[in-house]
């Protein structure tokens, strides 16, 4: 286990909050989001699930928003997830700072979104078109955080198992990481903000983008991470991304190589995003280079994108698809052979929605995901799920 420390960026956090609040109470301001998911089980909607072991397939799920306007500066957002497969937990805590009301420029800190990519207002169900989320947001590769990965031949065996659960000595244990985990939000700092037509965020947090630190460092590092973009006319917006910092736990420190510490270790993530807005169509697309940096097997890296689109029709219909990759870069084996470090993934999620009013929307989505596992038969390599859902805010 890591020993508990005290976390700087917290405590950035709440000296913000402490200067800039006033004396007397504020008024809260509550609000929800509830799923209900009809589905079946099995090896697509173990594909799904999320580090905490919960999934947006699950049969119900309730977030729980609690928002206040402390003064016409300062906001405070929080929001609590609760669904079949977990107990409760925070999913954000933050306080939002304007320090002029003639800018847009904004101080977040705090357990905030990630500061890359545009997926983040999406991951509500309410505005999500699908019920999934993207690869680079959920999919578990078998690279962990917690444990030096032994060789390449004790990884390659592992292929295919992260969203199972990764041990190299060959029993199962914790998930791998993700490449952006959209489910585990992190600890951190980041000032936001645009001056049309750019837009910016820029911010550090105490873990990365593939493994939060939320309630302890888990080593002495911060990561960097940050977006800008442009929106050179209304309705299309196009940006770049970026992520560096250490990712490994303190706790393999005594299994490094001699005069290596944990904080020697990155992982270094490049992102692209683009959206187009026309009528009644909305395009999005995004693309990911990311790298981790391991003490026995080099650079593993692995390269992700999507494409989402949705077409809504005049009466309240909707048609929604995404088309999504994930590959992984090859390592060679004792024998001398190269193979992915990881299984390729390919997913396809399609649907039809309807919008009831601007609080209910009901979908029916199909997804199929296609694993290439190596030494599994291709017939056995896809898996796939209809799911139904109703998604009402209140």
């Amino acid at each position: 286990m890591t020993p508990h420390r005290w976390n700087p960026l917290s405590g950035a956090a709440l000296l913000a909050l402490l200067a800039a609040a006033p004396a007397e109470a504020t008024e809260i301001h509550a609000h929800g989001l509830l799923d209900l998911v009809a589905t079946g089980r099995g090896p697509a909607f173990d594909h799904n699930v999320l580090i905490r072991g919960d999934s947006p397939f699950d049969p119900y799920g309730l977030r729980v928003f609690a928002d206040a306007q402390v003064n016409p500066r300062l906001q405070i957002f929080t929001q609590f997830v609760a669904r079949d497969a977990t107990m409760p937990y925070v999913d954000g805590a933050y306080m939002l700072f304007t320090p002029s009301l003639a800018h847009d420029v904004h101080l977040l800190a705090g357990k905030l979104p990630w500061a890359v990519g545009t997926y983040a207002p999406r991951t509500y169900s309410n505005h999500n078109p699908l019920i999934g989320a993207p690869l680079m947001y959920q999919y578990h590769t078998t690279l962990v955080w917690y444990d030096v990965v032994p060789s390449a031949d004790a990884l390659l065996a592992t292929a295919g198992s992260g969203q199972y659960g990764v041990n190299y000595e060959g029993y199962p244990e914790g998930m791998g990481m993700t490449i952006v985990d959209d489910s585990f939000w992190d600890v951190g700092v980041t000032i936001t903000g645009s001056a049309r037509p750019l837009e910016f965020a820029l911010g550090m947090t105490a873990g990365t983008p593939g493994w939060g630190s939320t309630s302890k460092d888990e080593n002495a590092g911060k990561t960097v991470l940050g977006r800008l973009g442009v929106a050179p006319l209304p309705g299309v917006r196009i940006g770049v991304s970026g992520a560096y910092g250490p990712y490994l736990d303190a706790s393999v420190g005594p299994d490094l190589p001699p005069g290596h510490s944990v904080t020697d270790y990155h992982q270094k993530l490049g992102m692209a995003d683009a959206e187009l807005l026309a009528g009644h169509v909305e395009l999005r697309a995004e693309a990911a280079r990311n790298v981790w940096e391991t003490v026995t097997v080099g650079d593993l890296g692995v390269t992700t994108g999507y494409a989402e689109l949705k077409y809504s029709l005049s009466f309240g219909a909707f048609l929604a698809g995404r088309y999504d990759v994930m590959r992984f870069d090859k390592i060679t084996d004792s024998g001398g052979a190269k193979h992915p470090w990881d299984s390729d993934v390919t997913r396809t999620e399609g649907g039809v929605g309807y919008r009831f009013n601007r609080d209910a929307v009901a979908k029916v989505v199909y997804q199929y995901t296609v694993k290439d596992t190596e030494g599994v038969p291709e017939k056995d390599r896809g898996f796939s799920l209809i799911a139904a859902q109703l998604s009402i805010a209140f």
